[in-house]
Formats: C-alpha cells, structure tokens, sequence
C-alpha cells in the first residue's frame, strides 16, 4: 500500500470521507460512520494490500452507512428537520432535499451524494464505489425517478 501510516491515510481522507458519509447518514452520525468504517477497514486482515486506500474507505463507509441506516432512520429524519445547515458542507442544502434523498436506498444516496454534491463523472462514482459505470448510471437514474416522486408529494 505505501509507506503511509493508517494515521497519515485517515488524516488524508478524513475531511472528504465525512462529507460522503453525511450526505448518506446526516450530519449528526457522519463522522461516527467515518470512524466506525476506518477502525474496521485498519483492522481488515487484506488492509496491508490494499492497492487503493480511498476507494477502500469509501467503500467501508458505504458499508459502515448501510448498516447504520437500518438501525437509525427514523431518528436521522427528526433529527434532519430540525438541524440547521450542516457545517461540514460549504454551501447551502434544502432540509426537503435531503429528507428526499434520506429515502433512498443507501446506495442510490451515495451515487447522488457523489454526483451532485462533490460533482463526479459517472467514471469517477463508480471507481470510488468500486462498481460499474452502468451500474452507477442504474441507481442514479432510479434516485431521479424517485426524488422526482418524493419532492411532488
């Protein structure tokens, strides 16, 4: 993997790694998502061969996301609609919008996350997430679809 101490590779991913996480389980649990996934991906026992640190972080995050998500999202919607502006993000984000996107399945959230708001390539979605291209452009049209139904209710 390099000569980067687990340390060094957090404090480097840290920061982009918590504004992915946020837009899949809010503000309030990202960084406990963040941390969660780190602790497990350093422990892994192929983490010594990992060739791609951050797409293995963001992967764990997704992970990490998806089984906070089951166990979490009826507190993350009260808490969403009472948050304010969520500081981790440096530009403004509709409280509707993101109770829209909280809807989604967790994968469908980080295809949109990562698309709209830290503005990737379909190519740039699917090498962080580790998945196909039509795969991302599968979930994100099916997440249109969807926002599209749930910001007309």
């Amino acid at each position: 993997m390099g000569e980067m101490t687990d340390e060094e590779i957090y404090r480097k991913y840290a920061d982009e790694l918590v504004r992915f996480s946020t837009g899949l389980v809010g503000p309030f649990d990202a960084q406990d998502v963040v941390t969660d996934a780190c602790l497990h991906a350093f422990g892994a026992k192929g983490w010594a061969e990992v060739r791609n640190p951050r797409a293995y972080l963001y992967r764990s995050v997704l992970n990490q996301a998806r089984s906070h998500h089951r166990s979490t999202l009826r507190r993350r919607i009260r808490e969403m609609k009472t948050a304010s502006r969520p500081t981790s993000w440096p530009y403004e984000v509709d409280l509707d919008v993101l109770a829209a996107v909280d809807r989604l399945s967790v994968r469908q959230r980080a295809v949109v996350v990562l698309t709209y708001w830290e503005d990737l390539s379909a190519a740039g979605v699917a090498q962080q997430l580790g998945i196909s291209e039509g795969s991302v452009k599968r979930h994100l049209a099916r997440a249109r679809s969807r926002l599209r139904d749930y910001l007309d209710e």
